[in-house]
């Protein structure tokens, strides 16, 4: 366990989260825990959609797609503890929940994590050598979800989740491919169907367009970039598949209501540590 690393603490009050909801992103050595600290709305993990509310701990596995829907109307305040450096035994690396565990855990709204968390945060970001009391803070939060798991599902048996519904192959594949130059033909022809099923299902399905959701794909990504990294903006629009920084900016814009730049800025100040 002294391989797990603190890497972030990240804090997004309600108003932030109303009018700039983070996408649907993934990473891939990250494991995420979120706990909603105010208000309540819904949050996407994986293939499926889960209603959040003060109190809830939601498990973001690396490798897993999660996110906020951006056609929903959003007002939570969270706390992210960032890990590195997660293996536990029987599961993939980052991981914390198993594929048939849920990966909403409520610890009500009277928890001794709600008082504790804002100073993890503080201390984090504003305390100059008080990184080891904040990792050892946050792995005591760690293992204390780890147990209330384990609680929780101990009577489950391991079993794997089907994905033979025709949209969650349609998702797989463009969780997979979003930042190559993908299109509704390429798509189709991967899931075997034809273009115009394809759209029809999968938007009577999910509430939005395949392409839509490749979108929402890379915005989500270009959100976790610009916080996580110093990456240039530049890069990390080509990187995820946009043909110009024009185009980058345009898009982000329309789907966050803000541009890379200003997201970035927002949370660059209180994410230096002294």
């Amino acid at each position: 366990m002294n391989k797990i690393q603190l890497t972030d603490v990240i804090f997004v009050d309600d108003e932030y989260s109303l009018k700039y909801p983070h996408m649907i992103h993934r990473h891939e050595n990250f494991l995420e825990l979120l706990y909603i600290a105010a208000e309540s709305g819904r949050y996407i993990v994986g293939n499926y959609e889960y209603a959040v509310t003060a109190g809830d701990f939601v498990i973001c596995n690396a490798t897993i797609p999660h996110g906020e829907d951006p056609f929903q109307e959003h007002c939570i305040q969270t706390y992210c503890l960032v890990f590195s450096g997660v293996k536990l035994d029987n599961l993939p690396t980052g991981h914390m929940v198993a594929e048939n565990q849920r990966p909403i855990l409520s610890l009500g709204k009277e928890n001794f994590v709600a008082n504790l968390l804002p100073d993890i945060y503080k201390m984090f970001h504003g305390k100059k050598n008080y990184y080891e009391v904040c990792r050892h803070l946050a792995m005591g939060i760690f293992f204390m979800l780890r147990e209330k798991i384990a609680e929780r599902d101990k009577n489950l048996k391991p079993t794997k989740q089907k994905r033979e519904r025709l949209m969650y192959r349609i998702m797989d594949y463009i969780n997979e491919h979003y930042a190559e130059p993908l299109t509704l033909k390429k798509i189709s022809e991967a899931v075997y169907i034809s273009e115009a099923h394809l759209s029809h299902y999968f938007k009577k399905d999910a509430g939005l367009s395949p392409m839509q959701y490749m979108m929402q794909r890379r915005i989500g990504e270009a959100q976790s970039k610009l916080i996580e990294t110093s990456q240039p903006i530049q890069d990390i629009g080509e990187e995820l598949g946009f043909v110009s920084s024009a185009h980058f900016s345009k898009m982000f814009k329309k789907y966050v209501g803000i541009t890379p730049k200003e997201y970035r800025s927002h949370f660059s100040g209180r994410r230096e540590r002294k």
